[in-house]
């Protein structure tokens, strides 16, 4: 919405509703545009080439829990992953999204190679990848980087941001000196920092800052694959947009291909290109990022939906509470993961059968016993309800 006026003069206070102001020029343009046009999904740019550059095949990972006492039974295993099979084509962003407590992470930290997945496969391009980072080539660990959730835990506070972005272009390409210098400065740039930062220590800088340096050292191993596990939840909105401003321009610029984790769905929406929804370890369903936003929706996507909010301060149709909380993943697991709360279960099949996955135009995938159409026409009645006037 910005025009040449907002330049000019600082917005007065506007009152808008009752004991409602805001400091904005345009209060009413905003109010009266459509969600889609305040709020653009910048994923789907024809940046991909159409190859599958990370395949993920029926991966599993099981944690194995202790006996209490030790001659006793060994209890059930955890199972963060069950099954989980997804597909990131080259220069695309692919997002995982759930609530937590779905094994979005986990499977972030079995593809970077953090921990090993107790089952299945993982290809990076034409070659298997190794369960675990240390078991992999030099040149695919440097191809495949992972920014984590809290930059306080993953920068080392003794080093200088100089130090933590530098390592990696001495580790993968043994630049080092003033060459080293420069490129530092200018990957900092990159991330719209600048070289000034490259002296000041982690502690020095806020939360935005240092998820920025975070990305800048991701960087700096000239990676193809970027893991990026929900890189913006720590931060307030407005920091969140300029971090998530800074990817998006980054894989513009360099073809970058990103799993992007994330339990914010307004922000999936804004840098996917697909997204897969997963409940309790498995895939729920999978597809293009405006199709899985429109009916006919997994019952849980439809849920997670539900929930988010728009320009007009409304949700997505009607507001979905799911009851109860998610079961735990090391209870035996029978029929579909998601019957304990689902607000349309089917009936008894729900509780004892393995749902199907129904395949839909774009490559969607939707794991459910009831029917595509159904689900289409039960939700697009209630969505139509919902907007009608009384």
């Amino acid at each position: 919405f910005h025009r040449a006026a907002c330049d000019e003069r600082p917005p007065p206070p506007r009152r808008v509703g009752p004991a409602h102001e805001t400091r904005c020029l345009f209060p009413e343009d905003v109010a009266a545009a459509p969600e889609t046009e305040a709020a653009p999904a910048v994923g789907n740019a024809p940046h991909g080439s159409g190859a599958d550059i990370l395949r993920i095949d029926a991966v599993s990972k099981f944690f194995r829990q202790p006996s209490r006492i030790p001659f006793l039974r060994p209890r059930p295993p955890v199972r963060a992953l069950d099954g989980v099979s997804l597909a990131l084509e080259a220069g695309r962003t692919l997002a995982i999204v759930g609530e937590s407590g779905s094994g979005k992470s986990t499977l972030a930290r079995c593809i970077a190679g953090l921990i090993a997945p107790t089952g299945g496969a993982m290809r990076f391009g034409e070659t298997a990848l190794a369960g675990l980072a240390r078991q992999r080539r030099r040149d695919t660990q440097r191809r495949l980087q992972i920014i984590f959730q809290d930059p306080n835990g993953a920068l080392n506070p003794q080093k200088t941001v100089a130090e933590i972005v530098g390592r990696p272009l001495e580790l993968y390409a043994g630049i080092t000196g003033a060459a080293r210098d420069a490129r530092i400065a200018e990957i900092l740039e990159s991330v719209k920092l600048g070289a000034r930062y490259a002296t000041r220590y982690p502690g020095q800088l806020s939360g935005g800052e240092k998820q920025r340096v975070s990305i800048a050292r991701a960087l700096a191993a000239d990676p193809e694959v970027l893991i990026c596990d929900e890189p913006t939840s720590a931060l307030d909105i407005s920091v969140q947009a300029a971090v998530l401003n800074v990817l998006v321009e980054l894989q513009r610029q360099r073809g970058l291909s990103n799993v992007f984790i994330s339990h914010d769905l307004g922000v999936v929406r804004y840098v996917a290109d697909r997204v897969a929804v997963m409940y309790l370890g498995r895939v729920m369903e999978t597809g293009p990022t405006e199709d899985v936003f429109a009916p006919p929706h997994h019952p849980y996507t439809e849920s997670l939906l539900s929930a988010v909010p728009t320009i007009a301060g409304t949700a997505h149709g009607k507001r979905i509470r799911l009851a109860g909380t998610v079961p735990s993943p090391a209870a035996p697991r029978s029929g579909c993961v998601f019957h304990s709360r689902c607000p349309r279960k089917h009936g008894a099949i729900c509780e004892t059968q393995d749902p199907p996955l129904h395949e839909l135009p774009g490559a969607r995938l939707i794991a459910c016993h009831i029917p595509p159409d159904e689900l289409a026409r039960q939700q697009g009645a209630e969505t139509s309800m919902e907007a009608s006037p009384a």
